[in-house]
C-alpha cells in the first residue's frame, strides 16, 4: 500500500484526488486544503478538495504553512511515502523538500518546460497552441522545474475553451499521478530533465487582461474570449460599461474596421470589426444581469449599430 498525502484546493485537483481515492493500492493518508473563507455573497464555503474529503470521510486539515516543524513531524508520523500537489498554493519549502527528497509530486497542466508558472492552460489558449499535456513532476525549488515523471499530450481543438480544456487535463493529469505513483521506481529511473533553455513562463491573470483591443487579429480576440471564459472574462466597454463576451467565432468576409459595429439586432445578432476581419459575439453578459446568447441579449439591449467602440 501506498500512503500519500494530498495537496490541494480547486476543482481541477478533485478529478486526481478521486482517482487516487478509488485505486486499491493508495491509501490517503491526510488531505491538506486552504481553511474555508468567504466566497459568494459573503458566505463562507471550504474548497471543492475540503469538500470532496469531507463527503468521503478522509482525513483533512488546513495549516497555515505546510513547512512547519510540526507538520513535517506529523506527516513522518503518519508514514506518508508521497506528498502529491495539485493546484495548492502554497509553496513548498526546504524542511519538506529534504524530509520527502524526490517524494513531492506534482501535477502541472502544460507541456513542459513550456508555460511555467500560474496560468499555463489560459496562455496555451492565449496563444494559440494545437496541443498541451498534463505532466506529472518532481517539486524542487525552483517554479515548475522539476523532473518530468509522466508527460499525456493533448490536442487544444479550436473550439476548446479554459473550461473545456481543463476537464481534458484534469482527467490526462489525475492518469499521470496515478502512473507516476504506482510505477514509481521505474518512471524514476526514467524521468527526463527538462531544458531550461527551452522553458516559457506566464504569469498570475489580472483582471485588466480581459480587455478586448479591435485592433488585434480576429483570432487574439476569439483566443482571448476561449481563454478568460472563467476568469477574468473578455469584455468590452459600451455606454460606459463593461459588457463581457463568453463566446464569440470568427466571421469571413468582412473589411478590418476594428471596433465598428457591422450588425447588432436582435434577427442579425452582434458582429464588431477587428484588425483583420470581424468577430460574431454569440454570448454576452452586461453588468448586473445573466449571461445569455446574444439574440436574445439584444432584444431586450441596445448596442448601437454602426458606431466604433
Amino acid at each position: 500500500m501506498i500512503n500519500i498525502c494530498f495537496m490541494g484546493n480547486p476543482k481541477f485537483a478533485v478529478q486526481t484526488l478521486d482517482v487516487l481515492y478509488n485505486d486499491e493500492n493508495i491509501d490517503i493518508k491526510l488531505v491538506v486544503s486552504s481553511a474555508d473563507k468567504k466566497r459568494n455573497r459573503g458566505k463562507v464555503y471550504p474548497t471543492e478538495v475540503k469538500k470532496y474529503a469531507q463527503d468521503k470521510n478522509l482525513l483533512v486539515e488546513s495549516p497555515k504553512s505546510v513547512n512547519t516543524d510540526e507538520f513535517v513531524k506529523r506527516l513522518v508520523e503518519l508514514e506518508i511515502d508521497f506528498i502529491v500537489v495539485v493546484a495548492f498554493g502554497q509553496l513548498i519549502g526546504d524542511k519538506l523538500l529534504n524530509t520527502f527528497k524526490d517524494r513531492i509530486i506534482n501535477l502541472h497542466p502544460s507541456k513542459l518546460p513550456l508555460y511555467r508558472g500560474a496560468s499555463p492552460i489560459q496562455y496555451s489558449i492565449l496563444f494559440g497552441e494545437k496541443e498541451t499535456a498534463a505532466s506529472s513532476m518532481l517539486i524542487e525549488k525552483g517554479m515548475d522545474s522539476g523532473d518530468i515523471l509522466v508527460q499525456k499530450k493533448a490536442l487544444i481543438d479550436i473550439n476548446d475553451d479554459y473550461l473545456s480544456l481543463e476537464d481534458k487535463l484534469s482527467k490526462l493529469g489525475a492518469e499521470a499521478i496515478r502512473e507516476s505513483l504506482i510505477n514509481f521506481d521505474q518512471i524514476y529511473k526514467n524521468r527526463q530533465a527538462q531544458d531550461d533553455d527551452k522553458a516559457s513562463f506566464c504569469k498570475k491573470i489580472s483582471k485588466d487582461m480581459g480587455k478586448i483591443d479591435w485592433k488585434s487579429s480576429s483570432l487574439d480576440i476569439y483566443n482571448k474570449i476561449r481563454a478568460f471564459v472563467e476568469y477574468p472574462v473578455a469584455y468590452f466597454t459600451y455606454d460606459s460599461k463593461n459588457i463581457k463576451v463568453y463566446k464569440a467565432k470568427i466571421e469571413e468576409n468582412y473589411k478590418a474596421k476594428p471596433g465598428y459595429v457591422y450588425e447588432s439586432s436582435p434577427k442579425k445578432g452582434l458582429v464588431i470589426g477587428t484588425g483583420d476581419g470581424a468577430i460574431r459575439i454569440l454570448k454576452i453578459q452586461a453588468p448586473g444581469k445573466r449571461a445569455m446568447d446574444t439574440k436574445s441579449f439584444l432584444q431586450g439591449n441596445k448596442i448601437e449599430e454602426k458606431i466604433t467602440l
